[in-house]
């Protein structure tokens, strides 16, 4: 690995030399005498015609801002009443074949504050899936709330509704 590293940098070295006007076939004092004798004589000029009209342009939008702040009314957030709404909503991080691995996941999880838990799910195949739920959540808000950390560290969620039970 290595070996192919050092060949690499070597080959890249010698296709720099290779094309004009490499540094390699000209003294390094005669490209920094060149170039600033021809950059200053046609940009000095255009410069000179730019800079009155920028230092003449005043912006107001800093004395107007501070001025024109709007700070929103508190709003309380909308849940349906109970009898209005049939279902919760269950975020599912992960489903994982082995318990270890789920296990992990819900530590992670843990650490922003979330309750998780592990569901262990027997197929009709034979085969035991286990997954990480984070909630119930009756409450649209706490569920984006949910997700909105579980995006936070790399996990995309799931979202699911429950019917209630009753």
């Amino acid at each position: 690995m290595s070996l192919a590293a050092v060949g690499g940098f070597v080959g890249f070295i010698v296709y720099l030399n290779t094309l004009p006007g490499g540094s390699a076939d000209q003294p390094a004092n005669t490209p920094q005498v060149q170039q600033p004798a021809k950059a200053p004589t046609t940009p000095a000029k255009n410069t000179a015609k730019q800079e009155p009209p920028s230092k003449e342009q005043r912006f107001r939008f800093y004395e107007m801002l501070p001025e024109s702040e709007v700070v929103p009314p508190k709003v309380e957030e909308y849940t349906p009443g109970p009898a209005l709404q049939k279902f919760d909503y269950v975020v599912q991080s992960g489903s994982f074949r082995s318990k270890d691995d789920a296990e992990r996941q819900r530590a992670q999880i843990a650490f922003q504050g979330l309750r998780a838990h592990v569901q262990r799910i027997d197929l009709d195949s034979g085969s035991v899936w286990y997954r990480v739920n984070v909630g119930p959540f009756t409450s649209r808000s706490q569920m984006n709330s949910a997700v909105d950390k579980l995006v936070s560290i790399n996990i995309e969620p799931l979202v699911r509704k429950i019917p209630k039970e009753g």
